[in-house]
Parts: structure tokens; sequence; C-alpha cells
């Protein structure tokens, strides 16, 4: 007969062997989405991970910045490695292999706990990197969200059929000491179980409402959509030496779409327009008056000056002569895109 303790003990494996056999879909699911981004980058698609290539997945990276939160340092991350790509690339190059040792270990259930908590840290930097990004269903932060409660989820149960099961058979001992419980599968919260339930429980939804709020606005107040609308702040103008300089950064909209000036125009205080820049004048500005900042660019081509998501630059246009209607005053700058929206931005010019 079993005394009480071992009954306990019994009834524990029970459980967690149940919830495993339950987060199996879950965990095999979760697993391919992180194995899979790596695959993709190192065998579908290997330009993925070279900085040279039109493909490469810094890009993408770029795109996050515009509106991404500095919440444990996460936008300050990614605004400093995008200043210092070769830093970004191997960066991306060690945040690959997290991607796929997190999968595997996911799909596997080797070292499970651990993967959810990987899981839970790759979730995160999506949320609060690029949770603004998706132009109709708040793409990053439903996924973000998803995979971090997936993960919090297998962090909490461990995993059955798994490779941790062949550990347990294999070394009992060793399968049940606290550190690998802590990693792998196994009774681990003991008589606090309901009490760990509720704490991750909590955590997934304020960080989920949360991210949402903060994002989107999706809890309370006015719901907005950063990846919707085409968006380029326009800066710091002022008119040096017969140049206008200002800096422009594409903020907003869908990273599949570009934003393309196809004119300029210096406004004064009476909506006049003092000085025009037209198609002709901003596809001739030679490379150099455009001194790029982040690894996504302003480039000019025979239609237009083009700005991807994530695009920052200080650019110089030069005016032919300085007007005579241009005295000491107030001044509008304004970008005309393409598809006719105006970005603008007020100065003064002192003469």
């Amino acid at each position: 007969m079993l005394n009480k303790n071992n009954s306990n003990q019994m009834d524990d494996n029970l459980l967690y062997r149940y919830l495993g056999y339950a987060a199996i879909p879950l965990r095999i699911t979760l697993g391919w989405m992180f194995f899979s981004a790596a695959w993709r980058r190192v065998v579908l698609s290997a330009g993925k991970l070279e900085p040279n290539s039109p493909l490469w997945v810094g890009h993408k990276f770029s795109t996050f910045l515009p509106h991404a939160s500095y919440f444990l340092g996460v936008g300050g991350l990614i605004h400093l490695l995008l200043l210092h790509p070769g830093a970004l690339a191997v960066f991306l190059d060690v945040f690959t292999v997290i991607e796929f040792l997190v999968g595997m270990s996911l799909i596997f259930g080797l070292f499970s706990r651990l993967g959810g908590l990987g899981a839970v840290a790759l979730a995160f930097g999506i949320l609060f990197g690029s949770g603004w990004l998706g132009s109709t269903c708040l793409d990053e932060w439903q996924v973000g969200s998803v995979e971090m409660v997936v993960g919090l989820l297998i962090l909490f149960v461990g995993s059955s059929w798994s490779f941790d099961d062949l550990v347990r058979n294999a070394w009992p001992k060793t399968a049940d000491s606290f550190g690998y419980r802590l990693i792998g599968n196994g009774p681990l919260w003991g008589s606090g179980f309901k009490t760990w339930v509720a704490v991750f429980a909590i955590f997934g939804t304020v960080v989920t409402l949360g991210t949402n709020q903060m994002f989107q606005g999706g809890v309370w107040g006015k719901l907005h959509n950063f990846g919707k609308t085409l968006v380029v702040s326009v800066s710091n103008a002022k008119i040096v030496n017969k140049n206008i300089q200002f800096t422009a950064y594409r903020t907003g909209g869908s990273p599949a779409a570009y934003a393309n000036i196809i004119e300029a125009k210096l406004v004064n205080s009476s909506g006049a327009t003092v000085y025009k820049w037209n198609t002709k004048d901003i596809t001739s500005l030679p490379k150099s008056d455009i001194h790029n900042i982040y690894v996504n660019k302003v480039i000019i081509n025979k239609y237009s000056m083009v700005m991807e998501l994530g695009a920052k630059a200080v650019i110089s246009m030069p005016m032919s002569k300085i007007p005579k209607s241009l005295t000491h005053g107030n001044y509008k700058l304004e970008l005309l895109n393409i598809s006719g929206a105006v970005f603008s931005t007020n100065f003064t010019y002192s003469g």
C-alpha cells in the first residue's frame, strides 16, 4: 500500500502527465513557428542572413523601430543595432540560432520548460518590438501574444510524449531532481499549484491587454493603427547656404507600401508658395545630399524619392536662388506623396 506522501506524488505525476498530453499540439505548433523562422533564413531563403542581400532580415528589423516600445530596453536595443549594421548582422545570426534551439526543444520536448521560457522571451521581443505592425489585423501583436501565452503554458506544465520522458525513464533520479524538473518536465509547483496558475494567468492577461492598449488603444480610448496609414515625419527644417535641410522619417503604414515623394514646396505663413521643387528637381538629387541613418534607406529613382518603412535620413535640397519673397518669418515645408498625401513641418527662417 502506498503511504500518503507516495500517493500524493503519484497524483502529481498523473496530473502533469495529463496536462502535458493536452498541451502536445500547442507545444509542437509553437515549436514549428520558431523552428520554421530559422529554417526559412538558413535553408529556404539564405539571403535573409546576408547583409548585402535585398532579402536581409535586417531590413524587416528596421521596420520595427518607429513605434517600438522602450519597455525593458527593447526599443533602445533596436535603435542601437540599426546604427551599427555589423552588430545587427551578428545579433540576427545569434537570434536565428536561439529560435532554432527553442523550436527544436518544443517540437521534441527536450528541456521543455526551458524551451517554454525561451518562447516567452522571444515573444516579448516580438510584442514590444513590433507589436504595432499589421495594417488590418494587428498581426505582430496577435502573433506575439499567442506565442507568449502558449510559451507560459509549456513553462508551467512541461511535456508528455517527449524526450524529457525518455530522460525520465532512463535516468529517473536525474529527471526527478529539482534542477531537471525546472527545465524539463514533471511535478514542479507543489502545493502552490493553484497560486502559480493564477500568477501565470494574471501575467499573461496583463501583458496581452497592456500591449494592446499601448500600441492600438484596444482596451479603452480611441482605437488607432500605426500600420494602416502611410506617414512620413518631417522635422528639423532649416535653410543653409541656399539649401533647405530637413529630416524625413517614414514612421507609419504597411512595410509592403512605399512613400514616393514627387514634389516639395516652401510655403509662407499666408499659404503662398515661396519655392517649389518639382519631380525633376527631386529625382536629380545626388546621393551625397541624402544622409541615411538606419538600415532601411531613402533613395532616389527616376520617378520619385522613395522611402520604405523605418527609413530615416537627413536630406538637403538646393534652391537655384533665394527668392526675394523669402524673408524673416515662419514657413512650412511640404512633401507631396504620389498618393496626394502631404507631409509637413513648420520652421522659422531668420534670414
